[in-house]
């Protein structure tokens, strides 16, 4: 009897965790904004280990285009330093989830391949941050489309069990393409971010061969506010210098 008891008791509770990962899977989907989402994607990911989470879809260029941010609830320094450097590019995460299909650990990937030495600033940034381990979901669409989920841990945690990754892989396909639904994202198609109206007139000026100091005079700013704004459209546009942030400007019909 004890026994029979024990083992219903185990059942029970096998029970009742399916029940809630199952309504918290349900949670993301119902998800009404992105905010919504994103809290019940960080709720269901915690009892794997994972404080912290990013989603953001990649877009075919070279060396690639910043990342088009779903959601993202690192530490804001953290994020701000990785989007304002555009440190996708030179992020062997997103490299890999290019270019496989299954999910990965940080560890895994360390093993490999070597850290390149470019990279060596970003880890030491993301372990100032508190960030000390990654669980990494790619999501691959039409056309060279990518979407990186990223579950990110304060601390070290073992290799996922393959039921684990399982579970974790749906939870962030789910999110995905909530997300991508409430932004209607076509995974077919660019999702350039747009320039402002100033960061356009300054590469257009740049595109004239006018210098930072006439391009002020111009527009009635200073020198480093030029500066500031082709470099933020230089990003934007996926491109490693003015020549070719002028170059994908007018590609993209000089909006």
């Amino acid at each position: 009897m004890y026994a029979r008891g024990e083992d219903r008791g185990h059942a029970d509770v096998r029970r009742a965790s399916t029940a809630a990962r199952w309504q918290s899977a349900a949670r993301i989907e119902a998800g009404s904004n992105i905010a919504a989402v994103a809290a019940a994607f960080a709720d269901a990911i915690a009892p794997s280990g994972y404080t912290h989470s990013v989603l953001a879809a990649f877009l075919p260029a070279d060396r690639g285009p910043p990342p088009y941010v779903f959601f993202s609830n690192t530490p804001d320094v953290w994020r701000q330093t990785y989007l304002d450097n555009n440190m996708s590019a030179i992020d062997s995460v997103i490299a890999e989830s290019r270019r496989r299909i299954a999910p990965f650990t940080w560890a895994e990937l360390l093993a490999m391949r070597p850290e390149p030495p470019e990279e060596e600033p970003l880890s030491a940034f993301s372990a100032a941050c508190g960030l000390e381990d990654g669980f990494v979901v790619p999501i691959h669409g039409p056309g060279g489309y990518v979407a990186v989920a990223s579950l990110l841990s304060t601390r070290s945690l073992p290799s996922p069990p393959p039921e684990q990754r399982a579970w974790l892989y749906m939870l962030s396909f789910l999110a995905h393409e909530r997300c991508r639904a409430l932004k209607n994202v076509d995974p077919g198609g660019p999702q350039i971010e747009k320039l402002t109206a100033r960061e356009n007139d300054c590469l257009r000026w740049v595109a004239a061969g006018k210098s930072d100091w006439e391009t002020g005079r111009i527009l009635g700013i200073a020198p480093t506010t030029v500066k500031f704004h082709v470099e933020r459209a230089r990003r934007k546009l996926g491109a490693h210098s003015r020549t070719q942030a002028v170059a994908r400007l007018f590609l993209r019909g000089g909006s």
